[in-house]
């Protein structure tokens, strides 16, 4: 399995791209802003972008989506949580940012669900539900490599103070669906540098 990092966007938005090197199937982990460089990406690499999963709806991880839901016709996958997060402009801070973020208002192709397993290839992506950060948060499982979005961070972890955001239950998600995973698992979250589990089990102030 490929696996790659970009970094992209005013608020350096991390992007995960995963492809299968037989298949030369794609899925990216969220849809920052500089669509160019993604699909440049896919393009010098000889891969076909399949899927797009969502860690959630903020105007940050999805200001590429129109764009290469149009040029690619890859399958937008979201949690079923988060449709109208997506949809609306005051809950996913578009209005804010003051930028149109697709060419048209794409809708989700997969409603997502706890425990769903997303194949691209021969890549297989396990779905938590991981609500906090957003009621319809989501994070992904591909192997033994986490992406969790806006959940965990570094010694860190996302914010709640926004529209259907949730202190207790970011906690929650935190320790009942992340931390039981193992401590060898390398986390790469939504900003910000890679981590792994045992070292926020061990080290992240908001879980001693």
């Amino acid at each position: 399995m490929f696996f790659h990092k970009l970094t992209l966007g005013d608020l350096a938005t991390n992007c995960y791209l995963l492809a299968d090197e037989n298949t030369k199937d794609a899925v990216i982990i969220d849809a920052p802003d500089e669509h160019e460089l993604i699909e440049n990406f896919l393009e010098e690499r000889g891969y076909t972008l399949r899927k797009i999963l969502l860690t959630h709806a903020h105007f940050d991880h999805i200001l590429a989506l129109g764009y290469l839901k149009e040029h690619t016709g890859a399958e937008i996958c979201l949690h079923e949580d988060e449709t109208d997060v997506l949809g609306d402009e005051e809950l996913n801070h578009l209005f804010f940012h003051g930028k149109a973020y697709s060419p048209s208002r794409p809708e989700p192709d997969v409603l997502l669900k706890d425990g769903d397993t997303i194949t691209v290839g021969e890549i297989s992506v396990k779905v938590f539900h991981t609500p906090g950060h957003t009621k319809g948060g989501a994070s992904y499982l591909a192997g033994d490599l986490l992406f969790s979005g806006d959940t965990l961070f570094r010694r860190n972890i996302g914010r709640t103070d926004l529209p259907t955001g949730d202190y207790k239950s970011e906690i929650k998600s935190i320790k009942e669906k992340l931390l039981p995973l193992g401590d060898d698992i390398k986390v790469y979250p939504g900003h910000g540098a890679s981590t792994t589990i045992g070292e926020e089990r061990r080290e992240n102030p908001y879980l001693i």
